[in-house]
């Protein structure tokens, strides 16, 4: 039997894929999305800044996603694409499964990645006792909860700079933890920070303390066991990684100041046929811009497939 030629495949559930997803079936075309593992932000407490559902977990936000997406029609299957490429004009094939699972192939007139991003996150005891509640990774997204607290910020270099800098929206009681990584930081990012009365420390964590039921950070403990550091939160920024190479294996360019996936105006990569959306792109690593940026590239990709005898 020859195999189903779909209008779209999503790989990534996440509010960016789901969103593509959910416009794409509303266009009635056949689309169909793959979601593997957990979303980035799944230890989070509530998704801020999303306009109507403000405070909603992200499991929550993206088990109603899938419903509304297989309630206009498309299809969401659990699987982990492990390959992509390019068979013919205006034809990919994407692969699940590997080695020691089924492989299946699928095949599609138009591709989307959104696959995300993995933050880096710290190898220190207590980190997932406070993770998503008073330990963050992103200030858009949780700055305002911690306004006018004592926060402290793990990371170094340049970014950690600005990034700490960019905190100073909310408080002005921060204190920077190099984590024995303080060569990393020149004089002049020092002097910028002690501009601002930001305190710095080269100490190397040991682990975090607090209430643990509650998930609220009180204390960070370094490893000479000197005195803690009284904190209410903690944000970090030690970098990320893609969630998957897809776009490597599909040779999609990427931005040469960011390193994520180059897209123009209408979602689309370097590669013809093949759009992304979400945190994998340069754009700001919000819920609500995942979200749109999925519905935008949703509506280019049905654009791309009105046949021609459609158009003026």
């Amino acid at each position: 039997m020859e195999q189903e030629v779909y209008d779209c495949i999503v790989v990534g559930a996440g509010p960016a894929g789901l969103s593509a997803a959910l416009f794409l079936a509303r266009y009635r075309r056949r689309v169909l999305t793959f979601h593997n593992s957990s979303p980035r932000n799944l230890y989070s407490h509530g998704v801020h800044g999303f306009l109507g559902h403000h405070g909603i977990t992200p499991v929550e936000l993206l088990a109603r996603g899938r419903d509304e997406v297989l309630m206009h029609g498309g299809l969401v299957v659990e699987g982990c694409v492990t390959g992509a490429e390019k068979v013919g004009d205006e034809l990919f094939r994407v692969t699940t499964g590997d080695e020691e699972k089924v492989v299946e192939t699928f095949e599609t007139r138009r591709l989307l990645l959104a696959t995300g991003l993995r933050d880096l996150t710290p190898d220190c005891p207590g980190f997932k006792d406070f993770y998503g509640v008073t330990v963050f990774h992103c200030p858009d997204c949780d700055g305002f909860e911690v306004t006018g607290k004592r926060v402290a910020v793990l990371g170094s270099g340049r970014e950690t700079v600005g990034f700490t800098l960019n905190l100073l929206t909310w408080t002005d009681k921060l204190t920077l933890i190099t984590d024995g990584h303080g060569r990393e930081l020149t004089g002049e990012h020092r002097a910028k920070l002690a501009e601002f009365d930001i305190a710095v420390t080269d100490r190397r964590i040991k682990r975090l303390e607090g209430n643990v039921e509650e998930h609220k950070l009180e204390r960070v403990c370094f490893e000479d066991d000197g005195d803690a550091l009284a904190a209410d939160a903690l944000f970090f920024n030690l970098g990320t990684i893609p969630a998957s190479n897809l776009h490597a294996m599909l040779g999609c360019k990427l931005d040469e100041e960011c390193g994520l996936i180059w897209v123009d105006d209408e979602q689309q990569t370097s590669v013809a046929g093949v759009y992304a959306a979400g945190d994998i792109t340069p754009r700001s690593q919000l819920a609500v811009v995942a979200a749109a940026e999925g519905a935008m590239a949703a509506v280019h990709v049905h654009k791309s497939l009105i046949p021609a005898e459609r158009k003026i």
